[in-house]
């Protein structure tokens, strides 16, 4: 027998939106200035499509005011497909402001079944979550409904954040070893100011002051985790083409920072030819 879930949705929580090129031209401060204070964007699908109003969405939502997030739908068939579709959501990203632009955490919409089993979704979504971690050095939450729940994952999510489909009055039943939610969308038929038709309505598991602190607002002294690849591309350069230790591994790659490099690699080059 399953019993509810840790907490319930409230007047007082977060609202926000989700949308995709389906919503059209959107009006962004009229959004904000209704009271939705985040919203999830699509970006990706599969290995190459792209959804062709995510980047100014993207651009539209930030200077509104609005916390944003963007979510990769996935078609991996198998756990080996994961890392070419995340490559492309992530390259997407960064084209579209970069990771940092956006407060919310990233998602893996699953409520497919091109993989099949149980066990073998089950076996994608774990592969996502620990190459995104690997890739980016952030947690990766999960976007997914009761059914496909049911039919299509193990018990062995409970410590991923979960973005919660659930269009159902009353708390939400514990499913996948989940026993709360970290977003909901309870709806597909919202109505907002600045979107035309229909939208999905959104809720934070606490109030517009807890989303605030939780996402918008670092830890003091806090730094972000700087993903191991990129630490170990300074290291390369440090010992092969000269740089400066003071370089970060996430400074700003400007145009003379560029040449910079080029500059120490090309002599580093032309040195141990002539040694």
């Amino acid at each position: 027998m399953e019993v509810a879930a840790v907490q319930s949705r409230s007047d007082n929580h977060a609202k926000g939106i989700d949308v995709s090129h389906w919503q059209g031209v959107i009006d962004w401060k009229q959004v904000k200035n209704a009271g939705y204070s985040f919203v999830f964007m699509k970006a990706t699908e599969g290995t190459k499509l792209v959804d062709d109003r995510f980047r100014i969405n993207a651009q539209g939502a930030r200077s509104a005011g609005m916390l944003t997030g963007a979510y990769h739908l996935t078609r991996a068939k198998k756990p080996d497909d994961v890392k070419v579709e995340l490559e492309h959501f992530v390259q997407v990203v960064e084209s579209a402001g970069g990771l940092d632009a956006y407060k919310l955490p990233f998602v893996l919409d699953i409520e497919t079944k091109e993989g099949g089993a149980r066990a073998n979704i089950s076996a994608i979504v774990h592969e996502w979550i620990k190459q995104f971690k690997l890739r980016t050095g952030r947690t990766l939450m999960m976007y997914t409904f009761p059914s496909f729940i049911d039919a299509s994952l193990d018990s062995t999510f409970g410590s991923v954040p979960l973005w919660y489909a659930y269009y159902n009055s009353g708390t939400p039943a514990n499913k996948g070893g989940w026993t709360s939610w970290e977003f909901i969308q309870y709806t597909n038929k919202g109505r907002v100011p600045g979107i035309t038709g229909n939208v999905d309505l959104d809720e934070y598991k606490g109030s517009e002051a807890e989303l605030m602190a939780a996402y918008n607002s670092p830890q003091p002294g806090s730094q972000p985790k700087i993903p191991a690849w990129k630490e170990a591309g300074r290291q390369w350069l440090i010992d092969h083409a000269g740089i400066s230790t003071d370089w970060k591994a996430d400074d700003q790659l400007d145009i003379g920072t560029l040449g910079a490099i080029l500059s120490k690699y090309t002599e580093a080059v032309v040195n141990k030819k002539n040694e």
